[in-house]
């Protein structure tokens, strides 16, 4: 096979730009771009950084440049709040921490899943980067934390200069400086005695707390008793708790949560702390306290106090992670939590929450929502009471029904469920917008069975049919306009089936039985097709129009016999559905069993939904056949046989054959249906 040598020079030229060294900040903003233009099941969607690691082929690890690109990634994705909201890394890596998670492994689907169901997140962002002679690959992905899939993937190089091979030196050992160490910020002159008289050491603010951290962290491995927990508390509070030397701290946090330890002094001072902190949507400190202050399910009035303090200068950006902790997984009595909820919206009403712009009204709702996931009834209540205070657009019409429709699929008691859809049915007759359509019919959507069993156990409680007719009934209007409003053609079919099954018109797309029977009179095939598959949909409905039905079956074409087989096939599945005792439909039903086509398939469900009427034709139709029909014998009686008790005067011509009949398996159909005629 000859190839072109324009062919080769276009692969070639393809593969020298994918291996082209760019700029640290070249490869951070491509690789920033490409998360942002990631599709997303959620918008915005709720990603969680991990930090950078090494692979195995790197010639040099360095934590300093994994923590400075992970850093580096979580400052860019923080510009973008459109399209993503950033999980707190401080949350993030005491997960990891808690649950021993390696680093290395986070670039799985395995871990990323696990990770899921450990944290609120929609996605996670890993990466690994591989340390060369003259550049830094970098590969990154953010995996779907709900189905394992990997909805972006990036390869960059990056080319080392100076600043990039500094983080990638040895660290300074104290009285032997590494070369060309960078200088550090705020340094502080150590002096290091011994007899070599080597000279004083710079050590910068940041490096002195991480020793300090280092010797205090070992308190925290015993905690057994009372006094060792005091001694620590003690040690503890000499530190302040600001972003340096304080984060021992979140260590401490940690362990007592861990380990349900109980200390009113700490509390008290971590209750000072974040009386102190100006700016709480932007430091972590603010949100860890919280979290660990409703760690016991229980925020006493002091608690709440400084936490609802603290709550004002929140933007909505994190706003439903400290309402998450300071109403829904509190124990409090139930008024006491309607009574926290309702100082949140007062705030709010007066423009007097978030920084460093106060947010609406209807953004506090919002947030208020995804805050309460967690429980159902103060979510329900929500709703119930501020919704209608809401000045709402189409993005919030649109984010109104979702949370009715969460509430709706997430509620237990099925009482409860009915007055939920009724709140929905409501919801959609009041408003307009450009997605409603689609909403409707993709929550009309959840009640459908699937093929799967054991699936359709669990649709039936969280979407159950009679629901789902009441909101047909209540949204007829809706449904119908919204049925023709999709430009897919499947889409629009399925829509329409939808109306007929639930008896909802649409005017020129669905006939009155009535204009259904004068096309069935006319000789336009292809429209009394379709008039036909609407008419199964309409379960026992045409039987108004049983004779014209009936007359379909002495039709001819010349032209388009298949089209003409269709319908009439159609009208075996309708006629059956509605028990005919028609003497010519059964006739010709069991006119069609030889043919072994879709119209034989449609005569052998439809004459046993038939019943009894059917009795007396099948055994006309048995007492005229011979031994060498026996396939024909064979059906007649396995209808019979499934008929039952009412084929009783089937006995004696079924026993004939059976008798003289030398097929094993008619034989063996005889004695079935005997059996199943005579109850046995």
């Amino acid at each position: 096979m000859k190839i072109s040598v324009a062919v080769i020079l276009l692969f070639s030229s393809l593969s020298l730009q994918a291996q082209k060294q760019k700029s640290y900040a070249a490869v951070t903003q491509e690789l920033t771009q490409k998360i942002v233009d990631a599709p997303a099941v959620t918008v915005p969607q709720k990603l969680a950084v991990v930090p950078f690691t090494a692979t195995a082929s790197s010639v040099q690890a360095s934590q300093a440049f994994g923590e400075y690109l992970t850093e580096t990634m979580i400052g860019l994705l923080s510009g973008h709040p459109e399209k993503l909201k950033l999980f707190e890394r401080t949350r993030m890596d005491a997960i990891l921490k808690e649950h021993e998670f390696i680093l290395t492994d986070l670039m799985k689907p395995a871990a990323a899943l696990k990770i899921g169901q450990l944290a609120p997140i929609d996605g996670l962002l890993s990466g690994t980067y591989t340390k060369l002679k003259s550049y830094i690959e970098v590969s990154a992905r953010v995996i779907d934390v709900t189905s394992g899939e990997i909805t972006m993937s990036y390869v960059g190089r990056i080319k080392v200069n100076k600043n990039m091979t500094g983080l990638f030196q040895q660290p300074m050992i104290i009285g032997k400086p590494a070369t060309n160490q960078p200088n550090p910020t705020n340094p502080v002159q150590i002096t290091i005695n011994n007899s070599m008289n080597e000279p004083s050491v710079t050590k910068s603010k940041e490096e002195i707390c991480k020793e300090h951290i280092a010797e205090f962290r070992p308190r925290l491995n015993d905690l057994s008793t009372p006094k060792k927990i005091n001694t620590l508390v003690n040690e503890a509070l000499k530190t302040p708790f600001d972003n340096q030397c304080g984060k021992l701290h979140y260590d401490v946090m940690y362990y007592f949560t861990r380990f349900k330890i109980e200390s009113k002094e700490y509390k008290n001072f971590l209750l000072r702390t974040l009386d102190t902190i100006a700016y709480p949507a932007g430091d972590d400190r603010a949100y860890e306290i919280v979290r660990y202050l409703s760690s016991d399910a229980i925020v006493d009035d002091t608690e709440w106090k400084s936490s609802f303090t603290a709550l004002a200068r929140v933007g909505n950006y994190s706003l439903s992670n400290y309402l998450s902790y300071l109403v829904a997984k509190t124990t409090n009595a139930d008024a006491e939590q309607k009574a926290r909820i309702t100082a949140y919206f007062k705030l709010a009403s007066e423009n007097k929450l978030g920084l460093p712009q106060p947010i609406t009204l209807e953004m506090a709702f919002v947030e208020m929502m995804e805050g309460l996931k967690s429980n159902q009834s103060l979510r329900q209540h929500v709703y119930e009471t501020y919704s209608s205070r809401l000045t709402s657009d189409e993005k919030l019409k649109s984010t109104l029904f979702n949370e009715l429709a969460g509430m709706y699929k997430d509620e237990p008691n099925p009482v409860r469920k009915t007055e939920l859809i009724g709140w929905l049915g409501t919801f959609v007759n009041a408003n307009e917008y450009p997605k409603a359509h689609e909403q409707l019919y993709d929550f009309a959507w959840n009640f459908k069975p699937t093929y799967y069993e054991h699936q359709n156990e669990k649709i039936k409680t969280e979407f159950p049919q009679s629901d789902l007719v009441l909101l047909a009934k209540q949204c007829k209007n809706k449904f119908s306009s919204y049925a023709v409003l999709t430009p897919y053609p499947s889409q629009k079919e399925d829509r329409i089936n939808f109306c007929v099954k639930y008896n909802i018109p649409v005017a020129g797309v669905i006939p009155t039985l009535e204009q259904a029977e004068v096309i069935l009179k006319g000789t336009d095939l292809q429209e009394q097709l379709r008039v036909m598959k609407l008419l199964v949909l309409m379960d026992t409905k045409p039987k108004k129009i049983e004779p014209t039905l009936v007359n379909l079956f002495s039709k001819r074409s010349l032209e388009d016999r298949s089209t003409m087989n269709a319908i009439q096939t159609l009208a075996i599945q309708i006629l059956g559905t509605c028990q005919t005792s028609n003497p010519k439909a059964i006739d010709y039903m069991i006119s069609v069993l030889p043919h072994y086509g879709n119209d034989t398939e449609a005569a052998k469900e439809a004459l046993g939904k038939i019943g009894k009427p059917a009795v007396k034709p099948l055994i006309t139709a048995l007492d005229n056949t011979t031994e060498q029909s026996g396939g024909l014998q064979f059906q007649l009686i396995t209808l019979l046989g499934k008929i039952g008790k009412d084929a009783a005067a089937a006995e004696k011509s079924i026993q004939r054959v059976l008798n003289a009949s030398r097929n094993s398996d008619v034989k063996y159909a005889a004695e079935a249906a005997l059996q199943s005629i005579k109850g046995m």
